[in-house]
């Protein structure tokens, strides 16, 4: 079975820029500090993996929200602050904090409070770790799954629906820094630093570290 996701961005990055547009490479990856990151877009906005690499025109970096204003991100504020305990996070009030029906009922069988906990104690101690060829990235869901921001037209940090409870922990355990994937550029910002040698080098809240190939595995499905 074919990935067709993965299928365009490979194509799309095989092809030269006089065919495809203006683009960057898929799954780039940098460095960030997560406190940086303080709005976010609705997933509808941008997708996560088809604006992958998108030079992207027009005003959907003014749509962003604050982060600190998501009802997802007050509920993991509230556990992590002692204000809500595990007992108090149920179908109902995940789906009040707009988990989807099915999302909030597995995590609430499953016991989302210890998941939490879990998390928290993990990205405290170890960090976020970009674990690209570790054996645990071998699955294509895994291995491009990074927390996801895009580049507004002023340079801002816009969080784009992948990797939420990786970066809101790193936030609340005070990481000062984490591994980003960028999704979607402004064409305004990539206007002005496109002619760098490296323009998320240019960001000031960015540092290049490298990139994940798509392998041909992935495209076609296996694990």
């Amino acid at each position: 079975m074919i990935d067709r996701t993965l299928l365009r961005l490979k194509l799309r990055d095989a092809l030269p820029r006089r065919v495809t547009g203006p683009t960057v490479p898929p799954f780039v990856i940098c460095r960030a500090d997560p406190r940086e990151i303080r709005t976010y877009l609705e997933y509808t906005v941008l997708r996560k993996y088809r604006s992958a690499g998108r030079i992207e025109p027009g005003e959907w970096d003014l749509r962003a929200k604050p982060l600190a204003e998501s009802p997802k991100y007050r509920l993991l504020r509230g556990y992590y602050d002692g204000r809500l305990a595990g007992a108090d996070l149920t179908v109902e009030t995940l789906r009040e904090a707009g988990y989807p029906e099915r999302e909030a009922r597995s995590y609430a069988a499953s016991g989302y409070g210890a998941y939490l906990d879990e998390l928290f104690a993990s990205i405290r101690e170890r960090g976020i770790e970009l674990e690209r060829d570790a054996p645990q990235a071998e699955r294509t869901a895994d291995r491009y799954d990074q927390v996801a921001v895009n580049v507004g037209r002023d340079g801002a940090l816009i969080f784009n629906s992948c990797g939420f409870h990786r970066l809101v922990a790193s936030q609340l355990v005070g990481l000062e820094a984490i591994p980003v994937r960028i999704n979607a550029v402004h064409d305004r910002w990539w206007r002005t630093h496109r002619d760098a040698a490296n323009p998320f080098d240019e960001h000031p809240e960015l540092t290049y570290v490298g990139r994940i190939p798509i392998r041909w595995r992935d495209v076609l499905a296996r694990t």
